[in-house]
């Protein structure tokens, strides 16, 4: 049986069994992850291992970050930070198990960078140019309204739209050409990194794929046009590569949403 929690199904977990709880932001834009790249790292992972869990709209005043994801265990501790739980998970989950390890520690090197770099253009795009705050503004709303009284919404959206583009503006994307051309190159070193293979460390899906996969889908199937967005759609590989791991995970993309 799966429970109903809010705006989420939950699949795969009994009434009564103790379970991770993730506290994550919404999936939004047609798109069936959470609109949060490092949140929908955690529910990737999860999903692609099979691991029951609950998904609940994560309050950041209540994360020992500050920030999401974070995630209650069974036990009823709470931890934060997208890494570390996938690291504490895959001391029992083994999901790397098997891959060569050459080319994994090269994954894991290119998804630091991604969640970086990439991340750092995503901001950008979202919050800092005038097409992507226009469509940001109303999934913002909506989130806070979890947490705030609809009659406060509109002001609560104006300040976490002000935090993120002064967040945004502290990164390399400061000087947006210098920055999408970073961008750019992550994205070249992902579609070598993939090559002819089905999956980024070869024949099977790894923890390095749960990594990418948000940031290229968010960067690549945006509505409003960016310079990201349209070197990504160059790739065939890197599109099918999309496509082919939402459809492992059960959450299809569909190549029209790349315009591929």
């Amino acid at each position: 049986m799966g429970a109903q929690l809010g705006w989420v199904y939950i699949p795969g977990v009994a009434d009564t069994q103790p379970c991770i709880v993730l506290h994550t932001f919404p999936a939004a834009m047609g798109l069936p992850l959470s609109e949060s790249p490092p949140c929908a790292k955690v529910e990737v992972y999860l999903v692609l291992t099979g691991t029951p869990f609950e998904e609940v709209v994560g309050d950041t005043r209540k994360s020992p970050t500050k920030l999401v994801p974070y995630v209650r265990w069974p036990n009823g501790e709470l931890q934060a930070e997208s890494g570390e739980i996938i690291a504490r998970l895959e001391e029992t989950i083994g999901l790397d198990a098997g891959i060569d390890p050459e080319r994994l520690a090269r994954g894991r090197e290119l998804a630091a960078l991604a969640e970086e770099i990439v991340y750092d253009a995503i901001l950008h795009d979202r919050f800092i140019t005038p097409e992507g705050a226009r469509l940001q503004r109303p999934l913002t709303e909506a989130l806070v309204r979890h947490f705030v009284p609809g009659f406060l919404a509109p002001l609560a959206a104006i300040y976490v739209d002000y935090t993120q583009r002064r967040r945004a503006m502290r990164t390399r994307m400061v000087d947006p050409e210098l920055g999408y051309a970073a961008a750019f190159d992550v994205i070249a070193q992902i579609v070598g990194l993939l090559g002819d293979d089905p999956f980024l460390c070869g024949e099977e899906p790894c923890t390095v794929d749960c990594s990418i996969w948000p940031l290229v889908v968010h960067a690549g199937a945006t509505p409003n046009r960016t310079p990201l967005r349209d070197v990504l759609r160059t790739y065939p590989t890197l599109v099918e590569w999309v496509v082919r791991f939402g459809e492992r995970l059960g959450r299809p993309i569909e190549p029209r949403q790349f315009h591929a």
